[in-house]
């Protein structure tokens, strides 16, 4: 384990998921026997993947690396995890899962692949501190706001504006809007960020795992947000007061995307044992 950190195979990873008899968080990739293969298939692939750990001394005779059998068990029935994946239109994408072990936080990072079958290595490692939101965070790197202004509108409304733009192609996203009832000044706003050019597109998800009772749960929304040249904005598609869905947008920095999945975290925080 150097600095800190423990990368594991895809093989490797598979191997571990038959060993716990359990599904790595889904955020994750592991390596698969494509089709059907044959039982000796599936005994050569799980050979290579313990030999594979075993050679980077994280698997000596039965006995797993105590950090490695600890976050495996966490990533497969997370207490509460924080999962991100990310798309860069230059740089890498990636997939990660943030989980809360005590006061620290243990993280998994994946890398994409030059296309689905190429498969990355699963990286992971454990925060002191931080905690799952902050540490999701982490990975993005430094935020700047936009420099736009905030605007809410119901989810039917935007998508009868959406019908209205593919209706008339010739018209403007600022016009779709207000036809479809938007008010000018959040019309506006919505107009100028979701019609700008994308750096990084991200999308945070949550869910925790009950072992008493075999539960896993997920709250009913996800915090996305977006980098360009602007600035970094939040979106959200989420139920109001009023029992409609709505469209959220809205300048965010780190502190900022910490505090929502912060928020939706404690949606689905199990109750603590007394």
């Amino acid at each position: 384990m150097s600095r800190g950190r423990m990368s594991i195979s895809p093989l490797a990873a598979a191997y571990l998921c038959e060993r716990f008899d359990s599904h790595i968080h889904p955020l994750l990739r592991v390596g698969r026997l494509a089709g059907e293969p044959t039982e000796d298939e599936r005994t050569r692939a799980s050979r290579a993947g313990s030999q594979d750990l075993a050679r980077l001394g994280y698997l000596e005779r039965d006995d797993l690396h105590p950090f490695l059998d600890d976050a495996w068990q966490l990533l497969t029935k997370p207490p509460l995890a924080v999962g991100v994946a990310v798309h860069a239109k230059r740089g890498t994408s990636f997939n990660a899962v943030c989980v809360e072990q005590g006061r620290a936080t243990v993280q998994a990072y994946q890398a994409d692949g030059e296309n689905n079958d190429d498969l990355q290595d699963i990286v992971l490692s454990r925060q002191e501190y931080g905690g799952p939101a902050g540490n999701a965070v982490e990975l993005i790197g430094d935020l700047t706001p936009g420099r736009g202004g905030t605007a809410s509108v119901p989810t039917e409304v935007l998508d009868n504006a959406t019908k209205r733009r593919r209706n008339n192609p010739n018209g403007t996203l600022l016009s779709a809007l207000t036809g479809a009832g938007v008010k000018s000044a959040d019309a506006r706003v919505l107009a100028t960020v979701l019609t700008a050019e994308r750096e990084l597109d991200g999308v945070f998800t949550a869910r925790s795992h009950d072992r008493r009772v075999g539960r896993t749960r997920r709250p009913p929304y996800s915090v996305s947000f977006f980098t360009g040249a602007d600035g970094c904005y939040l979106t959200q598609k989420r139920e109001g007061g009023d029992g409609r869905q709505w469209f959220t947008v809205a300048p965010a920095d780190r502190r900022k995307l910490t505090a929502k999945i912060d928020e939706m975290l404690r949606t689905v925080a199990l109750p603590a044992v007394r």
